[in-house]
């Protein structure tokens, strides 16, 4: 197993906030900015064990009271955005839910950062569900297809920040993501395809596979995403728009079999019908976002990854 490596302090400590920290991938940002000496507030619905953290500001509220909001972000330097709860199939035939959900909490934030003085806001956009279906790597400027309202909302909420800082507002940078994937991931519906085959393994169930299984995904392993997404921090007046994946596109088979590997007794596993909202083949060149990347950055290779995971759990 490879050992991870600390990252190094910031050059310089942001006052940073993070909406949805109670989540996946915002509480592991909200605690790896913490670990290396930022200030972080943590912006959530319910406390995790998170709040403890010396370098942890606790928040309860929801995003779209714009004075708890306000109080939270006045003065931060950077504001990262994760208070959403959609996935790409939740609400397929519901696009005024999806706008509800995703972009009117969005639109209150951006206008609340603005007065508030944020210097930066960073969004973490969809690179699994935006660009058209392709064998080949997405580079950030291939063509866009957006299938589901998740997407369409994903691709309007890069255009209103990318407008918002033409105007002066703050700076913005966009994180195209792939299927991040680690300890701490929740099972939830439409997310996580992992995690899920985990829970399965521990509850002596099989493994749902949606479609042939020859589906290519872009996974990323967790502390990978967070190590990327914290190049931000150190870059409060740029503006940019990257892809954070692997380059590599992995099928949910050969994830199976990367799983096996790790197990005596044989994975069952059960195919089901295909869903509408899943592309054939994704991955994401991760080549512009490398040019900027922490000094000696690598990604996290797949058995690793999986290996990592796997003991979280108890498992391996």
């Amino acid at each position: 197993m490879n050992r991870e490596v600390n990252p190094p302090p910031p050059t310089t400590a942001r006052r940073v906030v993070v909406l949805g920290a109670g989540g996946f991938l915002g509480g592991a940002v909200a605690k790896r900015l913490a670990d290396v000496g930022h200030d972080v507030t943590a912006f959530w619905r319910k406390p995790t064990a998170l709040a403890e953290h010396q370098n942890v500001r606790s928040v309860v509220g929801d995003i779209r009271d714009t004075l708890v909001l306000a109080d939270a972000i006045e003065g931060a330097d950077v504001v990262y955005h994760f208070a959403s709860a959609t996935h790409p199939s939740l609400f397929f035939t519901n696009p005024a839910a999806e706008q509800w959900e995703a972009l009117h909490p969005l639109m209150v934030m951006m206008e609340t950062a603005h007065r508030s003085g944020v210097k930066k806001i960073v969004f973490p956009s969809s690179g699994g569900t935006i660009y058209a279906d392709s064998s080949a790597a997405r580079k950030e400027d291939s063509p866009l297809d957006p299938q589901s309202p998740y997407a369409i909302f994903k691709l309007t909420a890069e255009h209103l920040l990318r407008h918002a800082a033409r105007c002066g507002h703050f700076s913005v940078d966009v994180f195209r993501v792939g299927n991040p994937y680690g300890p701490g991931q929740p099972v939830r519906s439409g997310q996580g395809v992992l995690s899920h085959w985990i829970r399965n393994i521990q509850d002596g169930k099989p493994l749902a596979v949606f479609g042939d299984g020859k589906a290519e995904r872009d996974y990323i392993y967790l502390k990978d995403v967070c190590d990327l997404l914290s190049v931000s921090c150190d870059r409060l007046e740029e503006s940019g728009t990257f892809n954070l994946g692997t380059g590599v596109a992995t099928s949910l088979n050969s994830l199976i079999d990367h799983l096996q590997s790790f197990f005596r007794n044989k994975l069952e596993v059960l195919y089901l019908p295909a869903r509408a909202s899943d592309l054939a083949s994704f991955s994401l060149s991760p080549e512009r976002l490398l040019r900027i990347a922490p000094p000696g950055f690598r990604f996290t290779d797949m058995r690793s990854g999986i290996e990592k995971t796997l003991l979280s759990h108890g498992l391996s």
